[in-house]
């Protein structure tokens, strides 16, 4: 008789948010694969349609919602959308962020905070009691290298918070056998970075910032979440893994 696959996700229901596209359209196709069933949510539903349909394709079942989590009610409102529509969760990827590209006003700071650190902790909350229903709950807080980094900008301090919540959260609730882990990404390589990764300041100097002289992949991101949601890692709470290629250089 052969033994199960520890990395399987079959049956598990999933919860991702930002699923339109880069990291969070690479982590669902990588959980379809797996056998997980899916509830997508983005702010934008034109994408998310498509992923949907990409999703499909693989054979898994997926729900599409439209969320702006800038919006105070939006976090809970998802949560309870999804746990319906799945009939529960077992797995939460707070994917969704702002980078801030609008300047430090106060609407664009509020917005970063909202989307970057409120809306995780509000969904996290608010799946709960839906996670201790299950018999392998995990939530996983997608971060930054720029968490370790520090800077003016909002940005990195708003990951380093969310890092922090995660590695809190998870005494806490380890009791009640609800892991939970963020993944910190250096550079990957998506629509949203195009814009400097293919410029010569950043290519020139690639070897002296990231230790394996690359960007990274989606597929990379994706496949450290996928093991993250398994019973492959089920000893593995309260960590901020690093996948940024050896980050080595502060610039």
């Amino acid at each position: 008789m052969t033994a199960p696959d520890p990395f399987r996700l079959d049956g598990r229901r999933a919860l991702i948010s930002g699923a339109s596209r880069g990291i969070g359209r690479g982590i669902a196709q990588a959980y379809a694969r797996a056998g997980a069933r899916l509830a997508l949510a983005a702010r934008s539903t034109a994408n998310l349609e498509q992923v949907a349909s990409d999703v499909r394709e693989l054979g898994a079942e997926v729900h599409v919602f439209g969320a702006d989590l800038a919006d105070a009610e939006a976090p809970t409102r998802l949560v309870e959308q999804a746990a319906q529509a799945l009939g529960g969760l077992d797995i939460v990827v707070n994917n969704a962020g702002d980078g801030g590209h609008d300047g430090l006003t106060l609407d664009a700071y509020r917005r970063l905070l909202h989307v970057n650190l409120r809306a995780p902790v509000l969904i996290t909350q608010a799946a709960r009691p839906f996670l201790l229903e299950s018999d392998a709950p995990v939530v996983i807080n997608v971060s930054s290298v720029s968490a370790k980094l520090g800077g003016a900008e909002p940005y990195g301090p708003l990951k380093a918070a969310l890092s922090s919540y995660t590695v809190g959260l998870a005494r806490e609730w380890g009791k009640d056998g609800i892991r939970l882990v963020a993944i910190a990404p250096g550079v990957i390589e998506t629509d949203m970075t195009a814009g400097y990764t293919s410029e010569a300041w950043w290519t020139d100097n690639l070897p002296d910032r990231v230790a394996l002289g690359r960007n990274g992949q989606v597929e990379e991101i994706a496949g450290v979440a996928r093991f993250l949601a398994s019973d492959a890692a089920a000893y593995i709470t309260g960590a901020v893994i690093p996948v940024d290629g050896g980050w080595v250089h502060r610039y």
